[in-house]
């Protein structure tokens, strides 16, 4: 199976991608931005990030990461690691904190 293939499954079983999310403001950010916005956050918060985001943002940010760190965000999103919605908003509340920061 072809590597973009692999990306477009774990990408296509999001379950967050079908309904609105605290994270839905990341979606209007460029690509480049929001990887080094998550470039150092673990699998378990890139994961659900990307989930939110659609598959084409998703995998333009995606191809940003080497391996195997790219082998674990698509694991855990293959997989379902996922959270609920409260643990999204704590996500959501932190990454808008860092984009503050960034200004």
């Amino acid at each position: 199976m072809k590597k973009n293939e692999i990306w477009r499954l774990a990408l296509l079983n999001a379950p967050f991608a079908q309904r609105s999310t605290p994270l839905d403001f990341l979606k209007d950010l460029e690509s480049g931005f929001l990887y080094n916005l998550i470039k150092d956050e673990p699998p378990a918060v890139i994961a659900p990030v990307l989930h939110c985001l659609g598959y084409e943002k998703s995998q333009s940010v995606l191809e940003k990461y080497g391996m195997p760190l790219q082998k674990e965000v698509l694991r855990a999103m293959y997989l379902g690691d996922m959270v609920d919605s409260g643990i999204l908003s704590v996500i959501a509340n932190a990454l808008r904190r860092k984009i503050e920061k960034k200004g």
